[in-house]
């Protein structure tokens, strides 16, 4: 980890080398110690460590990038001067307004001393106890453990200076016997907020569970998500038309839905990158505060989330979701409400339907409606009188995600924390839904 002081010098070092009209630089820093197992046991210990400077220049309309990890002073200069030629390569952007203007940074607290130091014994301590309990029901148990430091900064020209360090812990886990698969992943900034014997109990279940599966006939069923299938659903939401720049050029779900009540009203959905309670990070690769933005009130699509080029497009300002370093913003740090349902209720409400753990393989057929095309994975069982009676094989769909949101019938109370990458997280409770439509069923 290198530390604000250091991190920031190393920047402002670099920032002295510029040329150009303008120019702001991102520095993304990990961290990263990982262990991979399979087969009950550990395959692969990795400890990894990079820093990537990425720079932008302007130079009147024109806007040049570059990328390096070479922290020399001649790579400083380097990756500096390449941004500032591919500036003056590029074409004039007439609705380029610059970089943007400095904001005071928010501050969150994201790092956690023991999840930074964790030891490769340490996460080698949870994999043993995860594959103590696959081993007690002749399961093949597979997955990753993962900890480590994110730190992120940003300094411009204009006077943009901000740094940010953030802890990250996470764990996924495969359970496998002949004819069945159970699945789990926790995620947090603290290591310890993890409970990694559930989860290692609740991907053993799911595969014990599910062992001997019936098929069923394909058609429209009531269904009952798990967190993992509620989070496919919020992250297809995000990258296919959560954010402006996809809003503007007409390829959102949201495009002709803004102002309108196109889910249930139980759906509410909100992105904060300062929330404690998701992955925080506090400002975005522009150096901008990360607001949070109501997307999805009462049922209601209310806006979607903006970077500094998209929000100079219509007049208003940045909420901070430039979240990487090239691309269009982007919400990462999602929320939806919880309800009053527990998971039996869920359950229970439903007469004749399915329970499933999660989606797999899940692509974007047509951007109206999210329409979404994937599977059904590591556990799906059919549920009768409100009872789970028996697993059932995997089936395949076809479903507008806008329309399966406008379906809900019911809202978990217990909310859980995704965290899919780096970055990225959704925290995000169980689901009932009146129809979901299956088109096929797996092999």
């Amino acid at each position: 980890m290198m530390g604000e002081t250091a991190t920031l010098a190393l920047i402002e070092k670099a920032l002295s080398y510029s040329k150009a009209q303008e120019t702001d630089i991102y520095l993304s820093a990990q961290e990263l110690g990982l262990s991979r197992f399979a087969g009950g046991a550990i395959h692969q210990n990795v400890a990894h460590s990079n820093i990537m400077l990425n720079v932008r220049s302007v130079s009147g309309k024109r806007l040049g990038r570059a990328t390096t990890n070479d922290l020399s002073d001649a790579g400083l200069r380097k990756v500096v001067d390449a941004a500032h030629q591919n500036a003056l390569l590029m074409p004039e952007d007439p609705e380029l307004l610059g970089l943007p203007q400095p904001s005071e940074p928010l501050t969150v607290e994201s790092l956690d001393e023991a999840t930074a130091n964790c030891s490769p014994e340490t996460r080698a301590a949870i994999v043993r106890g995860v594959c103590l309990q696959g081993k007690e029901h002749d399961l093949n148990v597979s997955g990753a453990c993962r900890t480590g430091v994110q730190e992120t900064a940003v300094v411009s020209s204009l006077g943009t200076r901000a740094y940010h360090a953030g802890t990250f812990a996470g764990l996924i886990i495969n359970t496998m016997s002949d004819t069945s698969a159970g699945w789990a992943k926790g995620g947090s900034w603290r290591l310890s907020d993890m409970d990694t014997e559930a989860l290692g109990r609740e991907a053993v279940s799911k595969a014990v569970d599910g062992r001997k599966p019936l098929a069923i006939e394909p058609g429209r069923y009531p269904v009952v998500l798990d967190t993992y299938a509620v989070d496919d659903i919020l992250e297809a939401l995000s990258l296919y038309g959560m954010g402006a720049q996809a809003v503007q050029e007409g390829r959102s779900w949201m495009n002709d839905v803004i102002g309108d009540q196109a889910m249930s009203s139980s759906v509410t959905i909100w992105d904060d990158g300062s929330a404690p309670q998701g992955w925080p990070v506090p400002f975005d690769a522009e150096g901008v505060p990360r607001r949070r933005v109501d997307i999805i009130t009462d049922g209601v699509v209310n806006t979607p989330v903006h970077n500094s080029y998209t929000a100079g497009k219509e007049g208003t300002i940045s909420t901070g979701h430039q979240t990487y370093f090239t691309g269009g913003p982007v919400a990462s740090n999602l929320f939806m409400q919880p309800g009053d349902a527990s998971l039996h209720d869920l359950i229970a409400s439903t007469e004749r339907g399915l329970y499933i753990t999660r989606f797999f393989y899940t692509r974007l057929a047509h951007s109206k409606g999210c329409v979404m095309t994937g599977m059904t994975r590591d556990g799906t069982f059919m549920i009768e009188n409100g009872q789970i009676t028996h697993p059932v094989k995997d089936l395949r769909f076809t479903q507008p995600y806008l329309e399966a949101l406008a379906s809900v019938e019911h809202v978990g109370s217990v909310t859980k924390l995704v965290l899919n990458e780096v970055g990225f997280a959704t925290r995000v409770p169980a689901l009932k839904l009146s129809s979901f439509n299956f088109t096929g069923v797996t092999v």
